[in-house]
């Protein structure tokens, strides 16, 4: 998940560009939201600011509030933004595959989630400490992309059905303890090694996800 996931288009032309007010509304939308990942992720959320924002996503301070009602709500939208479009791209690319197992597929999915977050620092610090500092407002879109997440697992597992590997579905609640413990150990690698080291849970992540898919749901 990295912040060029969610499109961030660039600037717009100056002057007369022929865009249609939909795809410079869309533009605008994408660029704060990138803005706002990588204000916080380099700042803090407590210490960023509207003004922060606006000038990293090239965009005036009435456009923004023509778009969001606050700072909390533009971080929740990119929130939400970048985790779809993580999502998405790990479901056309790793749910599409033919000829690779289950293990192998779970495998590709945490080396290329993992990798994103290795490769854009201060979007994979907003997204896995900042959102917890940034209070109430941001709980029921923590819920929803846990469940977005175990839905995504489940759907990986299903292949793995379908194909032989699996035996049955795995119970859903311990794929609810299988994301929690990721959160815990990306957090953990933050802190303590930095996001260029999130790769090398890709292993441990791998042997925890096989181990418990292969566990039916009773």
């Amino acid at each position: 998940m990295s912040v060029e996931t969610i499109g961030d288009p660039g600037p717009l032309p100056r002057g007369r560009h022929g865009l249609t007010r939909e795809q410079v509304e869309a533009s605008q939308y994408q660029r704060l939201c990138a803005a706002v990942l990588e204000a916080v992720g380099e700042l803090g959320f407590a210490a960023t600011t509207v003004a922060d924002i606006v000038t990293r996503a090239q965009v005036a301070r009435r456009t923004f509030y023509a778009v969001f009602g606050g700072k909390d709500e533009c971080f929740a939208a990119a929130y939400d933004l970048a985790v779809g479009a993580a999502l998405e791209q790990l479901r056309e690319t790793v749910t599409g595959l033919e000829g690779v197992n289950f293990a192998d597929r779970v495998r590709i999915s945490f080396e290329i989630y993992l990798g994103f977050l290795a490769l854009q620092p201060g979007a994979a610090r907003a997204l896995y400490v900042e959102t917890l500092a940034a209070g109430p407002g941001l709980v029921s879109h923590r819920l929803r992309v846990h469940e977005r997440f175990a839905d995504y697992i489940m759907a990986v597992a299903q292949v793995g059905v379908r194909d032989g590997d699996l035996t049955a579905e795995p119970d859903r609640e311990m794929v609810d303890m299988l994301l929690g413990g990721i959160d815990d150990r990306v957090r953990a690698c933050l802190h303590t090694k930095g996001a260029q080291a999130l790769p090398e849970l890709v292993p441990l992540f791998t042997r925890t996800a096989v181990t418990i898919a292969s566990t039916p749901a009773s």
